[in-house]
């Protein structure tokens, strides 16, 4: 299968990139192919390409494998036999399963044979010592990201590190976690010392080194949780430190008086815009086009996640199924971390940002679709209830591409940001020294930006001691990166019960305003709420597929399942 995406080429180096028509080689014939630093690209090109499709990033990762959860959830009508993973009434058959377990480990055996073909090369084949060392730098980032999902949604899984060419060698049992760890921080400390820096590649659409280090921290912090608990949090400490302190990235708009960056910042997102500056978003899965043409590179954020906008298709106003709503959970975060915010103006700006303040309606007079902003009445009830509502992180309506479609976009999606490292960097320190100086400003930093109120070293119930702090940064994470990171993990790592507790409080979704939450029967709760009554221990991870079970026969079955 070949693909066109773009990349550009100076000097017989890559030096920056964001992949949208270079020719990609998944099936490369390995006596002939990668001769020189052209070919040698688009055999990498095939490696990131996984990142797009709809089993990853294009739309499972970040919908119809981790909603479900205490922050989003699937709002459409369905009956007891409508089996999804976000309602907990999968099987080891799932489709989204099993697409998602194959297209991870297609990447992977991409990476694998890159990597042992590109090994096998001379430098002058490669275009120079340089370019081989960071291509299979890269590869090797790419394969570390691959597996971060794998453990983040299955834990326990076969570990393929040479190509699987044929049935002989898809025969293996799965590893342990400690083991998948181990080897993803060891690609990724491979990385750090081929991958280009950041101002040297110029584009998040790449993996950079200062990228590697972010994802070293976050390794280093998922495997200190549930269930391995290896406490390498001085280790996820020392690699967030190191992207701090590299100067090369920080928030954007941070500056500003009017603390619209975090606005801002996904406009740009949506818009196609990179900053070339601020660089935070460090780096992001690209899509392109609307699928009305070859190219086939296009995703689903905006659309399947957005602001729904079922009237109609216009020059003016995109379409958007919006399949996921963000919960009363998540709102009330906002009420509590930030000022008082009667109004959509006044206090954390990335409350209603996140959320959408309007929906779309058709204006009875001019039979246009039109923006229906929120009232003050409206706000007010939220502000006391809660509120269940569209994500607006990401808004079709910045998608640059004509015509628009029902279902492809052009936006990318974020797989690390700063913000992300500032708030990993405070998590860890907090871990190691309790309430820290050092740990508070790097919160600050991004309490600052978004206009949240800045929080104090001794603040009564948040930073008196290591437990408060880390429920507060917790509760930080989920208020700036909601829908980006995995939301399963980030919950599984605090613990089982955590787990389980966090995404049973969905029960609530399903009482009246102002009223406490009650068990209802299934028939008549909020479609919003089922995940709280469907989920059972066996939820814990997804379950291998069968797919799996039928050509690897010595792989086990996840616990449970």
């Amino acid at each position: 299968m070949k693909k066109l995406i773009y990349i550009l080429l100076g000097a017989g180096l890559c030096t920056s990139c964001n992949f949208l028509d270079t020719e990609i080689y998944d099936n490369p014939d390995a006596e002939t192919i990668y001769q020189d630093a052209t070919s040698c690209m688009s055999g990498l090109a095939g490696v990131y390409d996984i990142l797009g499709y709809a089993g990853t990033y294009g739309q499972y990762l970040w919908g119809d494998l981790d909603a479900g959860t205490d922050i989003l959830v699937y709002n459409r009508s369905y009956g007891k036999d409508n089996l999804q993973p976000n309602l907990y009434t999968h099987n080891n058959t799932d489709g989204y399963i099993k697409d998602c377990w194959l297209a991870l480990y297609d990447g992977i055996n991409r990476a694998n044979d890159f990597i042992d073909l590109i090994n096998q090369r001379t430098d002058e084949q490669c275009g120079s010592a340089k370019n081989k060392k960071m291509y299979i730098a890269e590869a090797r980032a790419l394969r570390a990201l691959y597996y971060m999902n794998l453990v983040a949604y299955w834990g326990e899984v076969p570990l393929r590190l040479t190509p699987t060419r044929d049935l002989t060698t898809q025969l293996l049992e799965k590893s342990s976690q400690e083991a998948i760890y181990a080897q993803i921080i060891r690609d990724l400390k491979a990385a750090e010392s081929g991958c280009l820096p950041a101002d040297e590649l110029n584009a998040p659409g790449r993996i950079s080194r200062t990228t590697a280090q972010a994802l070293l921290a976050r390794a280093y912090i998922w495997q200190s949780g549930y269930p391995v608990y290896a406490d390498t949090w001085e280790e996820a400490r020392t690699y967030a430190k190191k992207v701090m302190d590299s100067n090369l990235h920080h928030l954007y708009g941070e500056n500003d008086a009017n603390h619209q960056g975090y606005r801002d910042l996904f406009i740009n997102m949506c818009s196609n815009r990179y900053d070339l500056e601020a660089r935070e978003s460090m780096f992001e899965v690209e899509f392109y086009g609307n699928g009305m043409d070859r190219s086939n590179e296009c995703g689903k954020v905006g659309l399947y996640i957005g602001i729904s906008q079922g009237v109609t298709t216009d020059q003016d106003v995109p379409y958007a199924y919006a399949w996921y709503d963000a919960t009363k959970i998540l709102y009330r975060l906002y009420e509590n971390g930030g000022k008082d915010n009667v109004g959509k103006d006044q206090g954390d700006q990335r409350r209603w940002w996140n959320f959408a303040d309007y929906s779309y309606k058709t204006n009875d007079k001019t039979g246009k679709v039109q923006k229906n902003y929120l009232t003050d009445a409206n706000l007010k009830s939220a502000n006391l209830y809660g509120r269940t509502g569209n994500p607006g992180k990401w808004r079709a309506e910045y998608d640059p591409v004509r015509p628009w479609s029902r279902n492809n976009s052009s936006i990318n999606f974020p797989v690390m940001r700063f913000s992300d490292v500032l708030l990993m960097f405070a998590e860890a320190d907090n871990e190691i020294n309790g309430p820290t100086q050092e740990g508070i400003n790097a919160i600050n930093r991004v309490r600052k930006r978004a206009n949240a109120t800045e929080i104090t070293l001794t603040q009564a119930g948040i930073t008196d001691n290591q437990e408060n702090l880390r429920q507060f940064i917790f509760e930080e994470e989920t208020r700036e990166l909601c829908f980006e990171t995995p939301r399963h993990m980030e919950l599984r790592r605090r613990g089982e019960d955590f787990y389980f507790d966090r995404i049973r409080l969905l029960a609530d979704q399903s009482a009246p305003e102002g009223q406490p939450s009650a068990t209802v029967g299934y028939e008549r709760s909020d479609v919003r709420s089922v995940p709280a009554y469907n989920i059972a221990d066996r939820h814990l991870y997804l379950p291998i597929p069968q797919c799996e079970l039928s050509t690897n026969t010595i792989c086990k079955q996840n616990e449970r399942w």
